[in-house]
């Protein structure tokens, strides 16, 4: 945690806190929260705890999806005079479906130097122990909460050749798993709830026995879905173009954004998001006509 050779500027932290277990963080996360001047977070309130119970005093400023880029820039003039600041989300690590990733970006556009600190991951951690080939996995983050779109979601999610892992919140996990065993009930899955808490539980089966179970119960905690990739004998997003425009022509069907396709795409392929941004464009427009 050095600046580079020669940098008058100051550091930006980006560390990786437990995702329940106080127990999974790490002595350089601890090092690097007490050394900051600085620890921003999505929810201070959350962050005072976590400090608290590991006797840290440094200040500390939220950071999050209602922010402003007048509040982003001001954290980025305060690294640039020299300040080390130290950014850490609700739980985990940063960045992955929360705002720090604009904090990252204007960080670097500024030339402020940007280190990792690696720990906890509510993804890596279903993924290992899903039981499912995670050599490569797609990543989607929250489903889509209604219409085409959040269709298209799920059926592009079962195209995919690899495994799946998505987050989803307990007031829609019933209905989640209901909607995807609309489409294909056997596929097999895991449902990790409350990983590392203490009522940590892991639920495996096929899709429709899973929504069964919580079609019956009140689910609480956060929850992370793993989907296994599809098969052989099953539709699958090919990388070829014509594979890729199959897969866009049916999202676009659906009635699912341009964006939202291409973000589909960027993760389940290769190919690039302003490839696959500009192939879902044209395509639409293609529609239209």
């Amino acid at each position: 945690m050095t600046p580079e050779s020669g940098s008058s500027s100051g550091m930006l932290l980006i560390v990786a806190t437990p995702i329940g277990n106080l127990g999974d963080i790490s002595e350089r996360a601890l090092e690097a929260l007490r050394a900051a001047d600085l620890v921003v977070s999505e929810d201070t309130r959350r962050s005072a705890k976590l400090l608290s119970a590991f006797g840290i005093g440094t200040p500390t400023e939220s950071f999050h999806g209602d922010s402003t880029a007048g509040k982003r820039d001001a954290i980025v003039r305060r690294l640039s005079d020299g300040a080390t600041v130290a950014y850490i989300t609700d739980a985990g690590t940063p960045t992955i479906s929360d705002p720090g990733a604009e904090l990252v970006k204007a960080a670097v556009e500024a030339g402020i130097a940007v280190y990792p600190i690696p720990g906890p991951s509510a993804i890596t951690a279903a993924l290992s122990i899903c039981g499912f080939n995670a050599d490569r996995f797609a990543f989607l983050g929250y489903p889509p909460r209604k219409g085409h779109e959040r269709e298209g979601f799920f059926r592009s999610a079962l195209a995919s050749p690899v495994t799946v892992v998505f987050y989803e919140a307990p007031t829609r996990i019933a209905s989640t798993l209901a909607d995807v065993a609309a489409i294909e009930p056997e596929r097999a899955c895991v449902v990790c709830r409350e990983l590392t808490k203490r009522f940590e539980e892991t639920l495996r089966g096929a899709v429709q026995a899973l929504s069964e179970h919580f079609a019956t119960c009140e689910p609480r905690g956060e929850f992370v879905v793993v989907i296994d990739g599809a098969g052989r004998d099953r539709e699958t997003v090919g990388t070829d173009e014509q594979g890729v425009r199959a897969a866009l022509a049916q999202m676009l069907a659906a009635g699912m954004p341009v964006r939202a396709c291409a973000d589909v795409i960027t993760a389940l392929t290769p190919i690039s998001r302003n490839d696959a941004y500009a192939m879902a464009l044209q395509m639409r427009d293609e529609q239209a006509e």
